[in-house]
């Protein structure tokens, strides 16, 4: 999820006004939010417009921090002018909840068709289709094989089934520090739930919260304490650095300063491009006392229920994520793995033809089947995760882990005491 500036923002925003000035005045424009980069959806979008005479799409930029207070200060207000917008897939069953998102159970057999089955599952709550199943993810461990040969250090196996352990990666990573890389290790989101998560997962210690609806916390565990310590001691001990928000993370690989990266699959056409760069992928680590787990879930398309213009927007949706060209075309600029089947498909050929990453469909295949753990489904998550990247961010700056899970674990009670 990549950031995104001021001047891109007044780009935008002067690209919107030509494109509403270029519009006729019989045509209809619907409003479609995303947290995605500037233009990150100009082509398909373009590619709609042109197989849908009469309909416009004015696209809305926010960055993903602001994107939970957008969606509920605009829908909750009751504001028309977003038809169609991104969703985490974690924050369907909130959004839901909140009446944010339009049943789309009608669809079903129209989604069902199209999608594969595990992105259904992230779009829907309560036994109904909440958003349509847009995008999915998976994890690659980035290393730069020019530190690893000055190191000495032999290049980790492609094969997924041959993946490093955590006890494994972090000496190698100290080793290629010493032999002249600036860092040896980080997570590419540094403070995020999202990507810690499988840390928990793969030691069987659960994803934090418990209960039948996942609205009690349980951060204060022996193994939720003793994993947050080996995560603090990463930036604790110099081989992850501190201070780095995670939208700089990908430019410290892609610039040789990191030996060894875990970050997403999408990183990889940018570093492709990257002069100079010249790296490999293998799957995600895991501890050797525990089993491969890694993180998935990505965002969906959901449809305002209270859009004037409803027809239309369902229309778009369905192009983004029904429509397997559609659906690849809006996973080009932002290339994650689409949930449309076809799509999904050709998105792993497109990637793995495209050079440097050899591997690339194998382990994105197999860590979807066999190791892929969803973030929790609650209509908590937002509460949860909001304070949950905080509580990381403290921990990687300093903050000592027990006391800073105790203290979570509070404002967690009295946030899901305001849900019910």
């Amino acid at each position: 999820m990549g950031s995104i500036n001021k001047l891109q923002y007044l780009l935008a925003g002067a690209a919107i006004a030509i494109a509403c000035s270029q519009a006729s005045a019989a045509d209809l424009t619907i409003g479609f939010l995303s947290s995605q980069k500037p233009g990150a959806f100009s082509d398909v979008i373009a590619s709609f417009e042109k197989a849908n005479p009469g309909i416009k799409v004015q696209a809305q930029y926010i960055p993903f921090d602001q994107l939970n207070a957008q969606v509920q200060a605009r829908l909750g207000s009751g504001d028309t002018s977003v038809d169609v917008y991104t969703v985490d897939e974690p924050r369907v069953p909130y959004y839901a909840h909140r009446g944010f998102l339009m049943d789309l159970s009608e669809h079903r057999g129209e989604i069902e068709a199209a999608a594969n089955a595990a992105p259904i599952a992230g779009a829907s709550y309560d036994g109904k289709i909440w958003a349509f199943p847009f995008w999915t993810t998976a994890q690659f461990l980035f290393y730069n094989k020019d530190l690893l040969d000055k190191a000495g250090l032999p290049e980790p196996s492609g094969d997924p089934a041959k993946r490093l352990t955590w006890e494994e990666v972090l000496p190698n990573a100290k080793k290629a520090q010493e032999a002249g890389a600036k860092w040896g290790f980080a997570f590419d989101q540094n403070d995020r739930y999202y990507e810690v998560q499988p840390l928990y997962e793969s030691l069987g210690y659960g994803p934090g919260l418990k209960g039948d609806k996942l609205l009690e916390p349980a951060l204060t565990s022996d193994g939720w304490v003793k994993t947050t310590d080996w995560y603090r001691n990463l930036y604790a001990s110099g081989l992850a650095p501190r201070g780095v928000t995670y939208e700089q993370m990908p430019a410290l690989f892609s610039s040789g300063q990191l030996a060894y990266m875990v970050g997403g699959v999408w990183h990889a056409r940018s570093f492709r491009n990257a002069e100079g760069l010249n790296f490999g992928i293998a799957a995600m680590p895991y501890f050797k006392d525990g089993k491969p787990v890694t993180p998935t879930g990505s965002w969906t398309i959901g449809v305002n229920p209270k859009s004037t213009k409803k027809d239309a927007a369902l229309a778009f949706a369905k192009y983004l994520t029904l429509n397997s060209e559609g659906a690849l075309q809006a996973s080009t600029v932002a290339p994650q793995p689409p949930a449309n089947k076809s799509a999904f498909e050709a998105y792993l050929k497109r990637e793995s033809e495209a050079g440097k990453t050899p591997g690339f469909g194998e382990i994105v295949r197999y860590d979807l089947a066999n190791t892929a753990v969803n973030r929790p489904r609650t209509i908590g998550y937002v509460v949860f995760e909001e304070n949950m990247n905080k509580t990381f961010s403290d921990i990687r700056n300093g903050a000592e882990a027990k006391p800073s899970l105790e203290r979570a674990e509070g404002v967690l009670r009295a946030g899901f005491g305001r849900l019910n």
